[in-house]
């Protein structure tokens, strides 16, 4: 984590045709370390309107705090690496909108969004003008995750569904899981996802750093 903690905030630059949100539209920067946290986590989850998923997805995944949907202000070694989280609604997908640009604009804090992850509204397939929409959305933010509707998950807290580790092996594919007994396929997958990424972060700092001592 130290070379996280010593990664400069690079502005990415702001997408042609895009306008940074009003100040009602955005989230808070965290003035103070994010409270209520009791581990450093590796990456932080910020659900951008409430009954996004965060808290559930934070439980689940062992490396990923919820920062209580406002930016981390990157306190005291605290991770610099933030995924949206939104639910797959108009409504929702709108709020990741607003938020992508605000972070676009340099408004949320030293924090780099590394992708937004879109969580199912409901059963069965994604409508055909939530897609749409998402994927405008999701060419803002990078890398593009979804978590499919398990109907276990809304019948029990989040503090009793099972939790990913890094290095947990992957059930096999044909075998059916219990999502309240195990930690899903696709949830493994996402785990694994994000924490490449951030390792990728952290091997170009790295070497950006060396390049720099050189």
């Amino acid at each position: 984590m130290t070379a996280a903690m010593k990664l400069r905030r690079k502005l990415d630059p702001q997408p042609a045709g895009v306008v940074a949100p009003p100040e009602s539209r955005r989230a808070p920067v965290w003035d103070r370390p994010v409270p209520g946290v009791g581990r450093a986590p590796l990456v932080w989850l910020l659900g951008v309107h409430g009954g996004a998923g965060a808290t559930t997805l934070a439980h689940v995944l062992a490396p990923a705090a919820d920062s209580s949907r406002r930016w981390p202000g990157v306190f005291e070694r605290e991770s610099p690496f933030v995924v949206l989280v939104a639910r797959e609604t108009i409504a929702g997908l709108t709020r990741a909108h607003d938020l992508l640009r605000q972070h676009h604009f340099g408004f949320g804090g030293p924090s780099e969004v590394l992708g937004l992850i879109t969580v199912a509204a409901r059963p069965g397939r994604m409508p055909a003008e939530i897609r749409r929409y998402r994927d405008v959305v999701g060419s803002l933010a990078g890398p593009l995750w979804q978590v499919p509707w398990y109907e276990e998950w809304t019948l029990v807290e989040p503090e009793q569904l099972p939790v990913w580790t890094p290095g947990d092996p992957m059930p096999e594919k044909k075998r059916k899981i219990d999502p309240l007994a195990e930690v899903p396929l696709e949830m493994r997958e996402l785990g694994v996802d994000i924490v490449s990424v951030v390792r990728e972060k952290l091997d170009s700092t790295a070497a950006f750093d060396e390049g720099e001592e050189s």
